[in-house]
């Protein structure tokens, strides 16, 4: 290197030209500071405080680079956030993601086998072990325990026996779907029991079609699931009242007692429609570029509906790019909610976990798993890192 800035001598370059050099060096450090300031670092700049009201969320532009091995950027959740999420496993307990703490929630023995968790209007249906443990690939294992466990509850509340459990219609309500044991779930035609909250049975039981199972209730009857779920088996909603106008839907992404969304074929853009079932009005969202809908999450009011949107592939490992979009009920083109633009492996869960309109999502990365909370209308996220020593979805947001 000396011998190019004395161009090849031995010679003293002399002071006018040390100083040169010196500027260069200089110059040359400078741009590289600057290069690496926060602020040319997607997702480092320090956040703006949070708008008073609710204000118009701005657009994120589609297609950021998603977040790296470290996390998303966010607000750090306040201490005093409520937010708390249940937490499975053989003794199933509360946790507040802002602090760390945990509490048991009473009611549930416990069960090596861990417990299932399905939101349900104000609380969640908790199933003890899987509801299917196979003796042959599609055969249905005993009935388990199916217990009630309100919003914010210290113990859950246990009303029957099944190897499925979905939502009712309101909040006193849930269905039980069950098998003889050792049948074949992909053939045999199942038993559907309505029961309340508190263990009551309410009405007859209900035979299903061969090879489904109540997904959800809804005021225009019980919208059923492929229990092997194929690509090309369709949802149905069945009226027992009237089974000859049940009508069938292909890739549902959710549902609620009044709405159903689906994906479309892409054609060319990707679409997801809902349907209001009261009134049978259809509203199609528009999915921006060569994105597609893979998942999707009503809030407890319906005014919103979450959508888990893939928008590319990050490598050779498969991963595929993911954020999320929420669009309202109002209508209009869904935002994207700011922060989660991620790998499909870092994307864990996201739901509606309590009963105001906080969208909530899990995220595992290399070195912490984190909390991300935020409300349609919000410029941040509010995030919070979980105990690192936890197992990667154990956390239930829906």
């Amino acid at each position: 290197m000396s011998d190019i800035l004395s161009q090849g001598g031995d010679r003293d370059p002399g002071p006018w030209r040390r100083r040169l050099v010196l500027i260069a060096v200089l110059a040359v450090v400078t741009v590289l500071i600057v290069l690496h300031l926060p602020h040319h670092r997607h997702g480092a700049a320090r956040p703006r405080p949070a708008a008073a009201g609710p204000t118009a969320l701005p657009l994120v532009p589609f297609g950021l680079r998603p977040a790296g091995p470290g996390g998303v950027s966010g607000l750090a959740m306040a201490r005093d956030h409520d937010l708390r999420l249940p937490l499975t496993g053989p003794q199933p307990a509360w946790l507040w993601p802002a602090t760390g703490r945990e509490q048991a929630i009473g009611g549930l023995p416990r069960d090596q086998s861990g417990y299932q968790f399905t939101r349900v209007p104000r609380g969640w249906a908790v199933q003890a072990g899987s509801g299917t443990h196979f003796r042959c690939g599609g055969c249905a294992g005993p009935r388990v325990p199916v217990y009630f466990l309100a919003d914010g509850a210290q113990s859950a509340i246990r009303v029957g026996t099944a190897n499925v459990v979905a939502p009712g219609i309101s909040a006193r309500d849930l269905w039980l779907t069950s098998y003889p044991p050792g049948s074949d779930m992909s053939t045999t035609a199942a038993t559907a029991q309505e029961v309340s909250t508190t263990g009551t049975a309410a009405g007859r039981p209900l035979r299903l079609p061969a090879g489904y199972v109540v997904y959800h209730a809804t005021t225009r009857g019980l919208l059923l699931a492929p229990m092997t779920e194929p690509a090309t088996t369709a949802y149905r909603l069945l009226d027992p009242a009237a089974p000859q106008a049940s009508r069938s839907f292909a890739g549902v992404l959710a549902a609620t007692a009044t709405q159903v969304a689906w994906a479309t074929p892409c054609a060319p853009l990707c679409h997801v429609r809902v349907l209001d079932l009261a009134t049978g009005q259809q509203t199609a969202i528009a999915l921006p570029g060569a994105s597609s809908a893979v998942d999707g999450a009503f809030s407890p009011d319906g005014k919103f509906l979450a959508l888990q949107v893939s928008f590319g592939n990050l490598g050779d490992d498969g991963a595929l790019a993911m954020q999320l979009d929420v669009a309202s009920r109002a209508g209009g083109r869904p935002v994207v909610v700011p922060g989660i633009q991620v790998s499909s492996d870092a994307l864990v869960s996201f739901g509606w976990p309590a009963r105001g309109d906080d969208l909530v999502t899990e995220l595992s990365f290399l070195t912490k798993v984190q909390v991300a909370s935020w409300h349609p209308g919000a410029r941040h996220l509010a995030v919070a890192v979980v105990n690192p020593g936890r197992r990667s979805g154990s956390l239930i947001l829906r």
